[in-house]
């Protein structure tokens, strides 16, 4: 123990990696960012705040017909990237799905595979499994050489109940060192964590990242303040926060 201790003191040295680019991923500006479709009559879902998976606010419809809604995001060709939010699903009808595709410099779409059957950005042409509690979905892919944007779309259907919270898309394999040890700001207090983690100093848009480049969770602290990370996996993750206005980021360690 001594040894993990003496380590992390003498250098603090986290992971760089590529920034989640959704723009309002779970919702907290509202439905900024997001737009109604792409049927011509899908209608945005509503924005609640009784039970979300992260943060004060998630998306939610219930649906009397196909709907969705959808966010273009600029992307490289020929690229891994990671695609990820968590779900709930409910209800008589087919539940929801992620219906993605890319679109070229034209704006024409392009998808992984010719065959929407075996599309995994389009679930293999079939539906996200139904549950109660909150779960993600993944799909790693690399991106179609003619590829200039990524369609995250997402929909419900009819006689469904569908909830979206906490989007992710963001770069594969792009993982490296950074020294953050000449910050003058120290975000965590204990960089060793058995079930909690203790905050420093008020920290905004906080975000625990795992070494996936994936959000597990997300809020904001207080100084002094504790958290509860008793569900999370033993490994490193890195704790990304704004203190006074300055980007800051910190390796941790879960036993």
């Amino acid at each position: 123990m001594k040894k993990i201790f003496t380590i992390l003191g003498i250098t603090l040295c986290v992971f760089g990696f590529s920034q989640n680019l959704v723009q309002n991923p779970s919702f907290e500006s509202g439905l900024s960012s997001w737009t109604a479709g792409t049927g011509t009559s899908y209608t945005l879902p509503t924005v609640e705040t009784d039970t979300p998976y992260q943060g004060v606010n998630y998306a939610k419809y219930v649906a009397t017909a196909t709907n969705g809604f959808y966010q273009n995001i600029p992307i490289s060709a020929n690229t891994q990237y990671v695609v990820s939010f968590w779900y709930k699903s409910s209800g008589s009808g087919n539940g929801a799905r992620i219906w993605s595709c890319f679109l070229d410099s034209s704006a024409a779409p392009v998808y992984l595979t010719s065959d929407a059957s075996t599309d995994p950005l389009r679930n293999n042409n079939s539906y996200l499994a139904k549950v109660s509690v909150w779960t993600q979905k993944t799909v790693t892919f690399t991106s179609p050489v003619s590829a200039a944007q990524f369609q995250l779309q997402v929909r419900a259907y009819n006689n469904s109940t569908a909830s979206f919270d906490e989007f992710s898309l963001i770069q594969n394999g792009s993982l490296s060192t950074i020294d953050f040890s000449a910050s003058k700001y120290s975000l965590v207090k204990n960089t060793f964590v058995k079930s909690e983690i203790n905050f420093a100093k008020n920290c905004k848009d906080v975000k625990i990242f795992n070494m996936f480049g994936q959000v597990v969770k997300s809020l904001s602290v207080k100084e002094n303040e504790t958290v509860n990370v008793d569900g999370l996996a033993k490994g490193s993750y890195i704790v990304t926060g704004t203190v006074n206005n300055e980007p800051v980021s910190q390796k941790i360690l879960k036993d």
